[in-house]
């Protein structure tokens, strides 16, 4: 009755839970599933009256969890779990002819688990709408154990076949997941996942042939959860999207492409200005950067160049002191380019600064790829 009715909750609370997939920020979590005790758990009494080593058998039962979290831009989630875990007790088998311990038609009761657990689990990337994920967790657990057995065929009869355990224990729990989260709407994502569950030994107190007693016990659990997973936050920024020019340059979709020069322009030439992109945190040039880059010069050289600017910038993902030394390197390199492609070396002119001009503002510590650019102006007499 205590199982179906425990299931019976966590179905209905599963039902209309929120949840969360490929977003940034605060999010709550809610599943319920299977819980499976790893068979032959050792159970040992060291007496007095009886001191016997038996393995303790567990029917399947169930197990609900909640968790509170926090899902950073990088793919990683930091988050508080409460879990409950219930299992009826099968068995508590001996080595006979010694001691055989009590059967199924001998004993009953269950054991439970309450957990509260901090996890760090890893999003790996996927284009799909289904991404993988795993991680560990490390926290407490309240170990219940409610066992009533009688055995007559004990070798001092029933007296010493009975066995009355009503004890809690709490101990350090541990635990591994993995599991796939299905993007079912925006900021909404069903979570399919395996944890394997346990603690360290715990000691409970009780009752062995009218005599108080003391018993370890050995535990852990293999659970397969479903569940939802609510975001609070806002969605991860997508990759920034590229368009070929008639240059054979590359430019987010959202720019401009460098204007095709006339004849009649030709007489009286604006500026180039171009924009060369970054990976995260890096200074070197892409292929795509590298062709522009060329391109620019080319068309450059084709006329009388006065003077060329090159502004390095950095997005506000870092400290501003390393931000500010980034921006100083992707000007350096994009200089460096341009006097490989045959621009004079003191026509050119560099300036850094790190995050303080940004394309796009956001806030502090957000990553953001139209921030991490280099501007080159390339000026005519």
């Amino acid at each position: 009755m205590k199982l179906k009715t425990t299931l019976l909750a966590a179905a209905a609370t599963l039902a209309i839970a929120p949840a969360a997939h490929a977003y940034q920020g605060v999010y709550g979590a809610i599943g319920a599933g299977l819980s499976y005790v790893g068979p032959d758990r050792d159970f040992e009494a060291a007496g007095p009256p009886l001191t016997f080593d038996s393995e303790a058998d567990y029917e399947n039962g169930i197990g609900v969890y909640t968790a509170l979290g926090h899902e950073g831009g990088s793919g990683w989630r930091k988050e508080f779990e409460f879990s409950y875990r219930t299992n009826d007790l099968r068995h508590l088998a001996g080595e006979a002819p010694f001691f055989t311990g009590w059967g199924e038609n001998t004993i009953e009761g269950d054991i439970q688990s309450m957990a509260f657990m901090f996890n760090l689990i890893k999003n790996f990337k996927s284009d799909s709408k289904v991404t993988p994920y795993a991680g560990l967790g490390a926290g407490i657990a309240r170990l219940k154990a409610d066992y009533v057995g009688a055995d007559p065929s004990f070798g001092g009869g029933a007296a010493l076949g009975s066995l009355s355990v009503q004890d809690k224990a709490w101990e350090i729990a541990y635990q591994g997941i993995a599991g796939l989260a299905f993007e079912l709407a925006d900021g909404l994502a069903l979570d399919l996942s395996y944890r394997y569950f346990a603690t360290l030994d715990p000691d409970f107190d009780g009752i062995q042939a009218g005599v108080p007693a003391s018993f370890e016990q050995e535990y852990n659990s293999h659970s397969l959860f479903a569940g939802l997973r609510w975001n609070f936050g806002a969605a991860a920024p997508a990759a920034p999207q590229y368009k070929d020019c008639w240059d054979g340059s590359s430019v987010p979709v959202a720019s401009d492409c460098p204007p095709q020069l006339t004849e009649q322009q030709a007489a009286n030439l604006d500026p180039i200005n171009v924009i060369v992109y970054f990976d995260y945190d890096k200074s070197n040039l892409t292929p795509e950067a590298s062709n522009l880059i060329k391109e620019a010069a080319a068309r450059a050289l084709a006329n009388d160049v006065d003077a060329v600017v090159v502004s390095g910038h950095a997005d506000r993902s870092g400290g501003s002191a390393y931000n500010q030394a980034l921006s100083e390197r992707r000007g350096s390199v994009v200089r460096e380019a341009l006097i490989a492609n045959g621009i004079p070396a003191d026509k050119i002119r560099t300036e850094s600064y790190g995050e303080e001009r940004p394309a796009k503002p956001t806030e502090d510590g957000v990553r953001e790829p139209l921030n991490r650019r280099s501007e080159v102006t390339i000026s005519f007499q």
